[in-house]
């Protein structure tokens, strides 16, 4: 990947809870889970019936959460590992011919990375307000039966965060400035352009920068691709748990920062914000270790401001 590899490459990660195939029981037909909240008390057993929708036909509404573990790379400043959380609200369609998922993000959370020989950690975070004006996106949906512990499996749903895309998964990212949406960013599909996603005067998203080794940044605007993929096995017919797959691309477009010696905020030159290329940590999923998925139903109406409001009571710790 290209551009600037920020604190804010950590995309999607939900619970750390899995359930797999009970190896002590004769039959293999015992799953377990090991979550305090959301837990059948001995495990759950498989092939057991259950219904994804919402018990009349229409989608089955839930919330859901990855958790990723990430290795961070900061130019030989910084090697580590950390991880990483991503909110979701997702109705599965599983009375539609195709079965399909609709995909909303309510939070993507950036881990602050300790720096050696700085107090205070490294931090990049998105402004809440950003996911309010973030697309829904409908992807495949697959399940192979009707039991619990059957699969149940999603496409790679793509997050885009300042940019337009004719194929959302497929084109090209742009990374100029001067790349354009004609429109404002006001159709969702069209050819490859930056607009100001969260209204806030800048082209991109704008991620607020604290700590940055070597430069005071207080701003980056960057233009950004994530997608993320899951397949879980259905505990019963209010919880899904397993593993995400993710992917992000991200770009610097610009940036502000406060140079040493005074306190008035300006923008970044190109070499300055070259300068913040070269020094943002570089983060990936660890080897061997995919992200964790876990999807707890909800009421329909519940929004994604609720859903982060209960995250403890819905997920556990």
């Amino acid at each position: 990947m290209h551009g600037l590899k920020s604190i804010f490459s950590i995309i999607l990660a939900f619970g750390t809870y899995m359930c797999q195939p009970d190896p002590a029981s004769d039959s293999g037909s015992s799953c377990q889970t090991n979550n305090a909240n959301n837990e059948p008390d001995g495990g759950l057993t498989c092939g057991e019936s259950f219904d994804l929708s919402n018990g009349q036909g229409g989608p089955g509404v839930f919330a859901a959460k990855v958790s990723q573990y990430v290795h961070v790379n900061s130019a030989g400043i910084v090697e580590t590992d950390t991880m990483s959380k991503l909110f979701l609200k997702i109705e599965y369609h599983v009375n539609e011919d195709p079965m399909f998922a609709r995909v909303e993000i309510c939070r993507l959370e950036i881990p602050a990375v300790e720096i050696p020989g700085q107090p205070n950690p490294a931090k990049m975070s998105l402004r809440p307000s950003l996911f309010a004006n973030a697309d829904k996106t409908e992807v495949t949906l697959t399940k192979d039966g009707d039991t619990t512990c059957s699969t149940v499996s999603t496409s790679a749903a793509p997050i885009l965060f300042g940019i337009r895309l004719q194929d959302e998964m497929n084109d090209r990212v742009p990374k100029d400035a001067d790349n354009l949406c004609p429109d404002g960013g006001v159709e969702r599909y069209q050819s490859p352009c930056i607009y100001d996603m969260d209204e806030d005067g800048e082209l991109g998203v704008t991620l607020d920068a604290q700590n940055i080794p070597g430069i005071e940044v207080t701003q980056v605007f960057m233009a950004m691709r994530s997608w993320t993929s899951t397949s879980g096995l259905v505990a019963h017919s209010d919880l899904i748990l397993g593993e995400a797959d993710w992917g992000l691309e991200q770009f610097a477009i610009g940036c502000k920062l406060i140079p040493v010696g005074t306190s008035e905020e300006r923008y970044c030159t190109n070499e300055e914000k070259d300068v913040v290329d070269n020094v943002n940590p570089v983060l990936g999923p660890m080897e061997d270790t995919p992200a964790s998925f876990m999807a707890v139903r909800i009421a329909p109406e519940m929004s994604c401001p609720e859903i982060l409001e209960n995250e403890l009571e819905l997920f556990g710790r």
